[in-house]
């Protein structure tokens, strides 16, 4: 059997580099991005990463399929660490919402459990617009700029962290882990 070696401090430096690229995107293009996506939402009813390469007619974003993600991710988990998911209670699968307002406009994140997850942009209904703006289900009604600062808030804490400070490299003075058997 063949002997695997697992660095952690390079899997945690590779976590580490697209975590401050994902905030790095947000904070820098976050507006710009969401602005686009609204237009894009408004147009076509949804969109998500498949879009950028399958969609017909393309969509025009000035960011990747990755930064979409970002943005679809980081959403996502913004709204289940501050208010919490509703659900769709009407689709066969596990899933969970997420609705975000700027300028006006709200859209909703759908998240779908099943072999994987997928998650998309879309426009909310009628009705339910009505109902965050109208009943308590408004509590999950969260503001994109609150997103944008709270991300620019967690990006200084980050930064007033220094690297060698870290558990992980304290437990392993950054040495490769070996693991299996000749």
């Amino acid at each position: 059997m063949m002997k695997t070696k697992f660095n952690i401090a390079s899997a945690l430096g590779d976590y580490k580099r697209r975590d401050e690229e994902r905030r790095e995107f947000i904070i820098n293009e976050g507006y710009a991005a969401m602005e686009e996506i609204i237009k894009e939402v408004n147009q076509r009813g949804s969109l998500n990463e498949a879009d950028i390469y399958y969609g017909t007619p393309k969509p025009q974003l000035s960011f990747s399929d990755v930064e979409l993600g970002y943005m679809l991710t980081s959403m996502m988990e913004y709204a289940t660490n501050h208010v919490g998911n509703p659900v769709d209670e009407e689709c066969e699968f596990e899933n969970k919402l997420a609705y975000f307002e700027y300028k006006d406009e709200i859209v909703q994140i759908f998240e779908v459990y099943g072999q994987g997850t997928e998650s998309w942009f879309s426009k909310p209904s009628d009705k339910t617009i009505d109902k965050l703006n109208n009943t308590a289900y408004g509590v999950y009604l969260l503001q994109f700029d609150d997103f944008i600062n709270y991300t620019k808030n967690k990006d200084s804490e980050t930064n007033k962290l220094s690297s060698n400070s870290t558990i992980l490299n304290d437990i392993t003075g950054g040495y490769t882990v070996g693991r299996g058997s000749k």
